[in-house]
This record gives structure tokens, C-alpha cells and sequence, in this order.
């Protein structure tokens, strides 16, 4: 949850930079200055959600080997945290796709 926590905050932090330059540029000083302040705080949002996976978390070292070991296929993999009950994959979506064509 902490990787969706960062990415999320990683987002909206430079979704809201975008909207700052995007109000500097029409005059809007004002609406930039609190868009920037708002962005500051998804950003540390994300730093927090980072802190959290390095320095609270002990599986932290686990994370980059249980990765390397899904991305060569290896036959098991290490439980990090597992979303998919949340989001499902884009190999079961593919799969539902092929069986029940729209």
C-alpha cells in the first residue's frame, strides 16, 4: 500500500505543479501560490509513504529481491503486500476480454 501511497502523492503532486505554471502564466499569482502549497503537501505525502517503506518497514530489502525474482520468473514469489484484491491485473483482464468479447 505504501508504493500506492507514493505514486498516487508523486501524481498529484506534479498534476498540481502543472495547474501552478498553467495559473502563472495567466496572471493568477495568487491561485499559483496555493496550488504550489497544496502540491508541497502530496509531496510529502509521497516522502512520508518512501520514509515508511525504508526505515519502518523490515522487508524493505525484501522488496527489491522479491521484485528481481517476478521479473525473471522465478517459480515463487515473496509476499510484500498484495493488492490485487483491489486491482486486478491486466493478464486477467486480457483473459476475461478473450472469453466474453463486447
Amino acid at each position: 500500500m505504501a508504493f500506492v501511497t507514493i505514486f498516487f502523492g508523486l501524481f498529484m503532486t506534479f498534476v498540481l505543479l502543472t495547474g501552478s505554471y498553467w495559473e502563472i502564466a495567466n496572471g493568477y499569482g495568487a491561485i499559483a501560490a496555493k496550488l504550489q502549497i497544496a502540491s508541497g503537501a502530496f509531496a510529502f505525502l509521497a516522502s512520508l509513504a518512501g520514509w515508511l517503506v525504508i526505515v519502518i518497514a523490515p522487508m524493505e530489502r525484501w522488496i527489491f529481491f522479491a521484485q528481481m525474482l517476478a521479473s525473471v520468473d522465478f517459480p515463487f514469489q515473496i509476499p510484500v503486500g498484495d493488492i490485487s484484491h483491489l486491482i486486478r491485473s491486466g493478464t486477467k483482464r486480457a483473459q476475461d476480454k478473450e472469453r466474453f468479447p463486447a
